[in-house]
């Protein structure tokens, strides 16, 4: 019976059976079963069903209401059982930018599972934002640093764990066919590619000897992950705006080529998101200290081995004023 209870929670959640099906790991079938099986109990209708959309009916709303209180102290009980035990066991659940879990989350768990065994992960790759506190233990995502933007509110603490300078980018090929621009307002006539969880739309700023000039580029394509938008640049697909780390090797190659670079170009800001400690299992706490520790540790080595440094110096200098 609690089982299904709490499976209830997580369809009224995410507004789907299946998607609270897999958060469960059980089949469609039992799925829809365990739904009727918890009405046919509780003697009243749960759920409104349409082909759009899945809401609670009265009865309904009542049972998450209170049962999500009780849901989250049970889970508290549970924790200060575990974090009991002298050794780190059961699952981190992180949900991460696809950059940053290839470029840096894969490594950072694999060293640790090295040291920690008995640790289970499950790790989501999207750009967008998903239910922190009740799907994931921790969020990594990229927030813009353009002039303006604030993060929305949240009960959720927030740590910064790197900057990437961002750098115009395109093939020899595109700027054979369709010209060079020499000013920001140029990317106006180009085809430009964006993802907009890095730079919070399609605003791109460039700062010259104190002036600073925001383009509202013409959107050709927009994607979440930044792999993606490079491999479209190479193959001439337009102007890409990305993290110099993820281009450096192709500039080496020249395989793409700077696009505005006596510009200062904007930056963008990977966060952690996570609940207050007192809220932490010591399994979640132990691997958030050990990945904030590691991150910086493995941008210095990246960077070290990267011979465009002054484009990163210059987009720090921008990121004070842009905040």
């Amino acid at each position: 019976m609690l089982d299904k209870v709490v499976f209830f929670l997580h369809v009224v959640r995410t507004g789907s059976i299946s998607e609270a099906a897999k958060h469960n790991s059980i089949s469609p079938s039992a799925a829809s079963r365990w739904l009727n099986e918890l009405e046919e109990n509780m003697g009243v209708s749960l759920l409104k069903r349409t082909t759009r959309k899945i809401t609670p009916t009265q009865a309904g709303q009542r049972l998450f209401d209170r049962f999500s209180l009780l849901h989250t102290q049970i889970d508290d009980v549970f924790n200060e059982v575990q974090n009991m035990s002298s050794e780190d066991r059961g699952t981190i659940k992180i949900a991460s930018t696809p950059l940053f879990a290839k470029h840096y989350l894969s490594q950072i768990i694999g060293e640790y599972l090295q040291e920690h065994p008995s640790i289970n992960f499950v790790v989501l790759e999207t750009a967008f934002e998903v239910d922190h506190v009740h799907d994931v233990d921790f969020a990594i995502r990229a927030n813009a640093t353009y002039r303006g933007f604030q993060d929305k509110d949240s009960l959720l603490v927030k740590r910064s764990l790197l900057r990437e300078p961002l750098m115009a980018c395109c093939s020899p090929g595109y700027i054979e066919k369709n010209g060079k621009p020499i000013v920001p307002d140029d990317l106006k006539h180009h085809r430009c590619l964006y993802a907009s969880t890095l730079v919070g739309g399609n605003r791109w700023i460039f700062e010259l000897d104190g002036e600073y000039s925001t383009v509202e580029i013409a959107q050709t394509v927009e994607a979440d992950d930044s792999e993606i938008l490079k491999n479209i640049a190479l193959n001439g697909g337009g102007i890409a705006y990305l993290p110099l780390s993820l281009i450096s090797h192709e500039f080496d190659k020249k395989t793409l080529q700077p696009v505005l670079e006596n510009y200062v170009s904007s930056q963008f800001e990977l966060n952690l998101y996570f609940k207050p400690r007192k809220y932490m299992p010591a399994r979640c706490a132990n691997f958030k200290d050990y990945l904030i520790e590691r991150v910086p540790e493995i941008e210095r080595l990246k960077q070290q081995g990267s011979p465009h440094g002054r484009y990163a110096n210059k987009s720090e200098d921008m990121a004070k004023i842009i905040q």
